[in-house]
């Protein structure tokens, strides 16, 4: 006679039996056809990933909240993991297999079907990176800027405003007509809430994604997060469509692995990370970048994401990270507690693919600043032993307070790079010397708006291709009547 479980298996149906489970892990008797990454089901649906494959049982890891006992049964699902992303997704936060996070309406079933393990394209897809990123972030888009298609770790300490950082960039995108794919992965429910809300709120949900898998959720979820992310972005960027792509934070990811590893009873690696930690992250990071059209044209400019202690930064997860990517940004959490936004460390911010992407006078004005800087931190400290300085140095170190305050930037303050380049030329001109810089802060969104609006200005906006410098910096010292009302000098 047969048992109710029995009786609910369709007939020539492949079936597998579990042996034994630890809390999300189970394994199985039986499914002699499953390979690695197969979603497989229980009577009641809910959803297993086969995680590893041995001689006479198979590994699987539980994607939904059911936790199958011994003697319950698994089968091969039919749709396989899918998502539909043909479907209306802009605005929406969902988790990587489908289910609504953001209390309205849940996603039809089907849809495409989603590969965690998809080879990245080789080199014969690619093209080289020769457009910039912009930001809207003049320290950015001025001194580490970003090409389109690059791979950028975003890379510092907890509460150095990185969250505001994200926003600025995905609210900047309307401009340039790019998709958003924001992931965030091991977040706490909260936050990813309020992220989302301030998506929306600010118009970007228009042409945003998030894809979140919280810290709620089991450990296997939040591991397929990444992957389910950038599928969610290649779809766009196989229409010819330009994509950002931000994952929040690879240091979580790599620590619910290692759980995982761990409860499987792998043999632990280094820091008792899976030995193939590298190869889990390499393979994601690698499917960014600048496509021809031969594989949909289009591109997915990535943002990895370490948030870690200021002394972790050289531990495996973030230098593993940093050999993948093509640079990092490096936020610091004193910095912003000085009020200063965004809080990036530009001496320890690294770009190996921006700068060729930069038009020749936006690279020359960013060497400018870089060595104005340079000189003003190393004249500041010589000024502190109290000796005396000449005029020259009195300027630079005057001049490079100028700077970084010019760079300093409220949250959702646009500046296109356009203006970027007149403010920042402006310094070399001597129009701030004689000013305090408390006046400066006071007056600097005036002449922003002024730089962006006031034809005296905006004519250099399309004169940039092929101008030197020192002309601009000649031409703008003949012009400052516009920039000097502003400032009420």
């Amino acid at each position: 006679m047969q048992t109710h479980k029995q009786a609910d298996i369709p007939q020539n149906t492949e079936v597998g039996y579990v042996v034994s489970a630890q809390d999300y892990l189970v394994f199985i008797e039986g499914l002699p056809n499953a390979k690695v990454n197969d979603i497989i089901v229980t009577r009641t649906g809910g959803r297993a990933l086969v995680s590893a494959l041995d001689h006479n049982r198979v590994e699987a890891q539980m994607l939904d909240a059911e936790r199958p006992r011994p003697g319950d049964f698994f089968t091969m699902s039919t749709q396989g993991l899918r998502l539909p992303l043909s479907s209306k997704l802009f605005g929406r936060a969902i988790n990587p297999i489908g289910l609504a996070l953001d209390g309205k309406a849940s996603l039809p079933p089907g849809g495409e079907e989603i590969d965690l393990e998809i080879v990245a394209p080789g080199i014969e897809a690619r093209e080289i990176i020769t457009r910039q990123f912009y930001t809207g972030l003049t320290t950015i888009d001025t001194l580490v800027p970003v090409g389109q298609g690059q791979r950028e770790l975003v890379l510092g300490e907890a509460r150095a405003g990185q969250n505001a950082f994200y926003l600025d960039i995905i609210i900047a995108q309307r401009t340039y007509k790019r998709i958003c794919v924001y992931a965030a992965i091991g977040r706490p429910e909260l936050e990813v809430r309020r992220f989302s809300e301030a998506v929306n709120a600010a118009g970007a949900g228009d042409y945003t994604i998030i894809v979140a898998a919280t810290s709620n959720e089991s450990a296997p979820m939040i591991s397929i997060c990444p992957a389910v992310a950038i599928s969610v972005a290649e779809y766009y960027q196989k229409q010819g469509l330009d994509v950002l792509c931000i994952l929040d934070d690879l240091a979580t990811h790599a620590k619910y692995l290692r759980e995982m590893s761990l409860l499987a009873g792998r043999v632990p690696g280094r820091e008792s990370y899976p030995a193939d930690i590298f190869y889990q992250h390499s393979h994601l990071l690698e499917r960014g970048g600048n496509f021809n059209k031969l594989h949909g044209g289009g591109s997915i400019t990535m943002l990895p994401v370490i948030e870690t202690a200021l002394e972790s930064f050289s531990n495996l997860i973030p230098t593993n990270v940093m050999s993948i990517t093509d640079g990092h940004i490096m936020f610091s959490a004193g910095l912003f507690a000085t009020g200063t936004y965004p809080a990036v460390q530009v001496d320890k911010s690294v770009t190996r693919v921006g700068r060729q992407t930069q038009i020749f006078i936006h690279k020359v004005l960013s060497d400018k600043v870089r060595s104005l800087l340079a000189d003003y931190k190393e004249m500041e400290r010589y000024a502190s032993f109290g000796s005396e300085l000449t005029p020259e140095t009195l300027q630079t170190i005057k001049r490079g307070k100028v700077l970084e305050e010019l760079l300093k930037q409220s949250p959702q303050t646009f500046i296109p790079w356009e203006a970027q380049i007149v403010l920042l030329t402006l310094v070399f001109t001597g129009l701030f010397d004689g000013m305090e810089i408390d006046a400066i802060a006071a007056k600097k969104k005036v002449l922003i708006d002024t730089i962006k609006t006031d034809t005296m200005y905006t004519k250099y906006f399309t004169q940039y291709k092929g101008m030197k410098f020192d002309a601009l910096v000649e031409s703008l010292s003949k012009e400052l009547s516009g920039a000097k009302k502003a400032l009420g000098i």
